[in-house]
């Protein structure tokens, strides 16, 4: 059995990263001088990020954890955020309480790119349905027509939907056309955890599955080298020329966010 397969054992989100983390370290430990050389010899030989490429398999329950730790205990009007996963998509609901207005609303989505690593943190998104409005409650009978007018506007004049607008007025994500952006940096930056763990394995995409969604990461041998022996084994010279962009691309999917 591989070292990974029991990381979907863990009790939570930062536990699950914690032990991708200790498998590592616990594989280097033992027999370092021995390996430290063929793993440069193999680092020179790779071309891209795909290759030495592992599968880390994420339960949705762990997303839901992560999201409402990194997102929902930090943002005041979002009360709940939570994602059900399928095969090739998940369905988004989000309850938000801002201005007086009272919102649950859901979505269909794809997964256009991940990139998690020691600089970015990032899923891009591609919604497939217009928002569902499960539940909407306002403070006054005008505001809650005016909300209703501005859905129809949206979806019947405008041709788009107005849950990237939403995410974006509450400051959780930011969209452009039917792609929206969340980074995650600025809940992950102080959790030594999982920031560690970054250090070592680096997540170049993924893809979603019924109930979880499975990360495909590589190795970065270079830190793991460093850190294991204190010295830099793989210089910057060593580096190969790294593939840029997800896999089957979607226009502006690697965009950088505006802070």
């Amino acid at each position: 059995m591989s070292d990974f397969d029991n990381v979907n054992n863990s009790d939570s989100f930062d536990e699950f990263f914690e032990n991708i983390g200790y498998r590592f370290d616990e594989s280097l430990d033992s027999g370092w001088e021995r390996i430290a050389q063929s793993v440069k010899d193999i680092y020179h030989k790779t071309t891209d990020k795909l290759e030495d490429e592992i599968s880390l398999p994420v339960a949705q329950k762990y997303v839901n954890e992560a999201l409402q730790s990194f997102v929902t205990d930090n943002v005041k009007a979002i009360l709940e955020l939570r994602v059900e996963m399928h095969d090739d998509w998940f369905r988004l609901y989000c309850t938000v309480n801002a201005g007086g207005i009272y919102a649950e609303v859901a979505s269909n989505f794809s997964l256009i790119h991940v990139q998690l690593d020691r600089n970015v943190q990032r899923f891009v998104f591609g919604q497939q349905t217009y928002t569902d409005i499960l539940n909407l409650r306002c403070e006054s009978f005008v505001k809650r027509q005016g909300i209703k007018l501005a859905i129809w506007f949206y979806h019947s004049v405008l041709k788009k939907d107005p849950l990237g607008f939403i995410l974006s007025y509450v400051n959780i994500a930011r969209p452009k056309d039917e792609v929206i952006y969340l980074d995650i940096n600025r809940w992950l930056k102080n959790n030594k955890k999982i920031m560690s763990t970054l250090y070592k394995v680096q997540v170049n995409y993924g893809k979603l599955e019924e109930e979880q969604m499975v990360l495909k990461a590589q190795i970065n041998y270079r830190d793991l080298l460093a850190s294991s022996n204190n010295e830099d084994i793989i210089s910057d010279d060593d580096e190969p020329q790294l593939m840029q962009g997800p896999i089957n691309p979607v226009d502006d999917a690697t965009e950088p966010s505006q802070e």
